[in-house]
């Protein structure tokens, strides 16, 4: 009898490998976890950010060059119609833009950078300098922050800089909250105890260990922070004691347009505010993305 059996031929299965995503979709699932509007967002706040970047090879016209072509409407020359004083509303649009993105990022970095460090050191080192640093965050706070950006630029004068220098202080005290409380909620934790055991020093400890675990908050409002920003440095311009004409800013355009409405001019903030409107919206809905996505609270929600 023959021992040895002749192998069968069994049909073999194909296995079916599963379909590719594309690049866009991974991105979409990955990174955005299916948030379709903070993917839109991102989109948004892209094109937008890369108008502000590559504006000066965008504009059509020197936005401070003021001609006779007063409020024409917009046409192949013009693609936003003209001003009152006949400039290009396109062109000081997309200047604009660049501006209020450099004015607000500067602020809003500014206020990480120091809001943080004082909410670290509040939180790990605690004390007096707790108690001092956290009374006169209270104090700022009991305050609309609007009304104290308009006291301390009427103070120090309108103009680029000074808007820069109150977006950092009405935002430190927000930053320096926040991140205190993450200090307080870390530092009795196991793996700080283990540094400090291992002879590290405080200052290591502050800055290696516990630092790097309130990047999430700190990425999350500053996101969101930025669009508060953005609004700010409008609105301020808005009431005329932010940026001041003849440089361009969408707020101060859409306050010079408001008041030729009644004569038809409606591109003269149309387009502007259209653009603020979208800067504030597409950052809001990344922030919101972020703060689900980066937020375990809310993860597990």
């Amino acid at each position: 009898m023959n021992m040895h059996s002749e192998p069968m031929n069994l049909p073999l299965r194909k296995v079916q490998s599963a379909p590719k995503r594309s690049l866009w979709r991974r991105i979409y699932h990955g990174v955005f976890g299916g948030d379709a509007l903070g993917f839109f967002g991102a989109l948004l706040l892209a094109v937008l950010l890369v108008v502000a970047i590559i504006g000066p090879l965008l504009v059509t016209h020197d936005p401070l060059l003021t001609t006779p072509k007063t409020l024409l409407p917009p046409s192949a020359e013009n693609w936003l119609g003209t001003d009152h004083f006949g400039r290009d509303v396109f062109s000081r649009t997309v200047t604009s833009l660049r501006i209020d993105f450099i004015v607000a990022g500067l602020g809003v970095t500014g206020a990480i950078f120091i809001g943080s460090f004082l909410g670290l050191v509040c939180g790990y080192v605690g004390g007096w300098f707790d108690e001092l640093v956290m009374r006169l965050v209270d104090i700022v706070q009991s305050f609309p922050l609007l009304l104290i950006a308009m006291v301390l630029i009427l103070v120090m004068g309108p103009g680029v800089e000074s808007i820069i220098i109150v977006t950092v202080l009405i935002n430190i005290p927000t930053y320096a909250r926040v991140i205190r409380g993450e200090a307080l909620s870390r530092k009795t934790l196991e793996y700080i105890d283990a540094a400090r055991c291992s002879g590290a020093s405080e200052a290591s400890i502050l800055f290696r260990h516990l630092m790097p675990n309130t990047l999430s908050p700190i990425i999350v409002h500053g996101s969101l922070n930025l669009a508060a920003a953005v609004g700010n440095v409008a609105a301020l311009s808005f009431l005329g004691v932010g940026i001041r004409p003849p440089t361009p800013d969408l707020g101060v355009m859409v306050a010079e347009g408001t008041n030729y409405l009644i004569q038809g001019a409606w591109w003269m903030s149309i387009g502007p505010g259209l653009v603020l409107a979208a800067t504030i919206f597409s950052l809001n809905l990344v922030g919101d993305c972020l703060e689900s996505r980066l937020d375990p609270r809310r993860a597990e929600g």
